[in-house]
C-alpha cells in the first residue's frame, strides 16, 4: 500500500553494545591537520622492490615512515593512560585491518621504530587472517558473555579501569595509530585511542607546483587527528612535516635496498 511503512529494527546484540559503549569513549577533544605529500620516491621504492620480489605496500611505507618521524621527536612519543603521562622507548604501531564490523581490528606491530622496511611490509602482509581471527573470537566471546555487565555504566567503567593501564592500551591500540582508506581521496577520524592517529586515502597522480612548474606526480593527503590536551597545532605540524622529509627524501630508499 502506498505510504506503508516496512521498516524492520532488532536489538543490538551484547559484542555491539560493548563496542559502542567504548567508541563513546574513545572521542578525545580532537584537531586534525592535513598536508599533502609527493609519493614518487616511494612509488619507485615499491617499483624497484617488485623487481628484486620484495612486496612493499605504501601502507607499510606509512608505518615505517610515522614510526621513525616519532622516534625523531620522542617528546611527540608519549601516551596517556588514567592520571599518568608515559614516553615509550617502543614505537608499537596499531593498523587498522579492514572488516565489514563498524569498527575495524588493528594489528599491532611492535618496535617498528626498530624494525626494517620490508621486516615490517612483510609482517604486515602475513598477519591479517590472524588478526581478523582474533577479533572474530572476541567478538564471538563478548556476544555469548556481555550479558554479565548488562548495563551501559558498568560496561563504561571497566573499559575506563582497563584504560589506564599502559599495557592494555599498547595490547589494543599501540602507542600510536595508523588507518588507510585506499577508496577515497582523504580520510580524517576523531575516534583513536591514543594520543593522534595518523590517517591516509590513496596515493593518486594530481597536478603539482614544482618551483612554479605544474608537474604530475604521485601523491597522498595525509592527516594527522590528536588529542588537544596532549598535542598542540605546532607538535602536529612538527609530526606531519617530519612525515613528509621522511616520505619524500631518500632514507626509506636506502633502508630497504640494504636490508
Amino acid at each position: 500500500m502506498k505510504g506503508e511503512d516496512s521498516t524492520t529494527s532488532r536489538k543490538l546484540d551484547w559484542a555491539e553494545r560493548w563496542i559502542r559503549d567504548g567508541l563513546e569513549l574513545s572521542k578525545p577533544p580532537a584537531f586534525f591537520e592535513t598536508l599533502q605529500v609527493d609519493m614518487t620516491e616511494a612509488s619507485t621504492l615499491i617499483e624497484q622492490a617488485r623487481e628484486q620480489g620484495v612486496r612493499l605496500t605504501y601502507a607499510a611505507i606509512l608505518v615505517r615512515a610515522a614510526a621513525l618521524a616519532l622516534a625523531a621527536n620522542p617528546d611527540l612519543h608519549v601516551v596517556v593512560c588514567g592520571g599518568r603521562m608515559y614516553s615509550p622507548s617502543r614505537v608499537d604501531v596499531a593498523v587498522s585491518i579492514a572488516s565489514e564490523g563498524s569498527l575495524a581490528p588493528v594489528m599491532v606491530l611492535e618496535s617498528a621504530n626498530t624494525k626494517m622496511l620490508p621486516q615490517l611490509a612483510a609482517e604486515l602482509a602475513g598477519r591479517v587472517e590472524e588478526v581478523r581471527a582474533a577479533d572474530a573470537k572476541l567478538m564471538s566471546a563478548l556476544r555469548r558473555w556481555g550479558w554479565v555487565l548488562p548495563f551501559a555504566v558498568l560496561r563504561k567503567a571497566v573499559l575506563r579501569s582497563l584504560h589506564r593501564s599502559l599495557a592494555f592500551q599498547r595490547k589494543g591500540a599501540g602507542t600510536f595509530q595508523v588507518s588507510i582508506v585506499p577508496g577515497v581521496d582523504q580520510f580524517v577520524t576523531p575516534v583513536f585511542g591514543g594520543s593522534a592517529v595518523l590517517t591516509a586515502g590513496r596515493v593518486a597522480e594530481r597536478v603539482v607546483a614544482v618551483k612554479g612548474v605544474p608537474l604530475v606526480r604521485p601523491t597522498v593527503h595525509l592527516a594527522c587527528s590528536a588529542d588537544h590536551r596532549v598535542w598542540n597545532g605546532s607538535a602536529a605540524e612538527r609530526f606531519l612535516r617530519s612525515l613528509k622529509g621522511i616520505l619524500e627524501g631518500p632514507e626509506l630508499g636506502k633502508e630497504a635496498l640494504n636490508s
